[in-house]
């Protein structure tokens, strides 16, 4: 066999062997092919003076950069394999209502209040019925006593926040005794979500006097948070209680207070934190948390004579009374005496 044919052979073998080798590295996924940075040389090349010529293929080169825009490239696959999951799980739960929203017996289960809220027709039912009553009404009660922008920005709810006290249902914006909200009240938070979801309860009174300011301040009477809450959990076991519950005092010579409970979804995950900064309003905690406000609700309270009680025996502290300043007459000296008419006429 004559030289030219044996070199003419040699660079066909070695075009046919790095094809193979690209086929394989292929194959491979990226963090395998990271595991050999190094082009090596082949055996079969023994003369010494073609090793010099010889130069790294160019998909050897090439490889970091195709590696950087597969992981784009598979990042942006997973996200829109995300989204579609997301679709055909809304288009199954509309399917499945369909199919059973006209069901007789779901309906007089639905009316009895004989409902398993893990049956998506069963939480379309709850939801629209929510939507057609209760949060018309709320919203209307919420922005009539001004909960909106006084307390929130903005509200558009999600769940239905409902509390109850003696184990009777409280409307928004209701006036209650303070002997009766001594205790907390029961709080039920009903979702939609089938989920798992952490939230966040709060409740304040924006209408405690600023008497330096000469205007209202933020009072905080209770904080839970990482509530577990999904479609078949509406109570507040648990969350973190970082701020234990504090009755409300609506003080002497002020109207009435609206006592505001308000629940967050925190989209973040847990929340970390073990003392509440009391100085701090609810629209710096929430921008501070990343919460989303999902649900409100209020009542409100005036004083009475039990309200002393709970300056005395629960806040030890004394109790304030609060009034109109008095009205300036300028007809009358220090001394509260009657000014001389000379005085008199040059006011006029």
């Amino acid at each position: 066999m004559s030289t030219l044919t044996m070199g003419s052979n040699r660079r066909k073998f070695r075009k046919a062997l790095e094809r193979e080798k690209k086929k394989t590295v292929l194959k491979k996924s990226p963090w395998e092919r990271d595991a050999a940075h190094h082009y090596t040389i082949p055996i079969l090349l023994v003369n010494p003076a073609n090793k010099a010529k010889l130069s790294v293929p160019l998909w050897i080169e090439a490889r970091p950069l195709y590696q950087d825009h597969g992981w784009h490239a598979m990042a942006e696959r997973n996200d829109e394999i995300i989204k579609e999951l997301e679709a055909l799980h809304q288009r199954k739960y509309h399917l499945q209502v369909q199919a059973e929203v006209n069901d007789p017996e779901i309906r007089r289960n639905f009316k009895n209040d004989k409902i398993d809220m893990f049956i998506p027709v069963y939480r379309h039912l709850k939801e629209k019925h929510w939507k057609s009553g209760p949060l018309p009404k709320l919203m209307e009660r919420i922005t009539q006593m001004y909960v909106v922008p006084d307390v929130f920005p903005d509200l558009e709810p999600t769940i239905c926040l409902e509390f109850k006290f003696d184990d009777e249902f409280v409307e928004p914006g209701c006036f209650q005794r303070p002997i009766r909200t001594i205790n907390p009240p029961t709080i039920v938070m009903n979702s939609f979500h089938v989920e798992t979801r952490l939230y966040t309860l709060i409740m304040v009174d924006p209408d405690m006097p600023d008497v330096e300011n000469k205007s209202f301040q933020m009072q905080w009477h209770w904080l839970i948070t990482n509530i577990p809450i999904n479609a078949t959990k509406t109570d507040i076991s648990g969350g973190n209680e970082i701020l234990q519950y504090v009755s409300p005092h609506p003080p002497k010579g002020t109207k009435y207070h609206r006592y505001t409970l308000g629940a967050f979804e925190q989209p973040d995950g847990k929340i970390e934190m073990t003392k509440m900064d009391l100085k701090m309003n609810v629209r710096e905690f929430v921008n501070q948390y990343n919460l989303i406000l999902r649900g409100a609700t209020f009542f409100r309270e005036v004083w009475d004579k039990d309200v002393s009680s709970i300056y005395k025996n629960q806040l030890g502290i004394s109790e304030p009374i609060y009034g109109k300043p008095p009205k300036i007459d300028h007809y009358l000296d220090a001394t509260g005496k009657k000014r001389p008419s000379k005085f008199i006429e040059t006011l006029e």
